[in-house]
């Protein structure tokens, strides 16, 4: 399987879909505080969610921000099949 990387930025709380092979959420170092999924992502690092080999995440991930003196800031990562439309169904 080709693989591409797609890579978003994200400053407001939202629900995306990931339709990826690997997904990561990066919190630059000073950012605001996040969650995806309940899940909180510490200052400056990132959490990521991969699949088994040839499957496809389907989740819908919510990111949730919290007060803080900084920037609402959350980078996402995303590993898809190059011809994506042909994998999902």
């Amino acid at each position: 399987m080709i693989t591409e990387t797609i890579i978003n930025t994200y400053g407001k709380n939202q629900a995306i879909d990931s339709e990826c092979i690997s997904i990561a959420f990066h919190r630059p170092t000073g950012s605001n505080p996040f969650q995806v999924n309940g899940i909180p992502v510490e200052d400056g690092q990132t959490l990521t969610i991969s699949q088994n080999v040839g499957d496809l995440d389907m989740s819908k991930y919510i990111i949730t921000f919290q007060a803080g003196a900084g920037v609402n800031e959350c980078y996402v990562i995303k590993i898809v099949p190059q011809d994506q439309k042909a994998y999902i169904k």
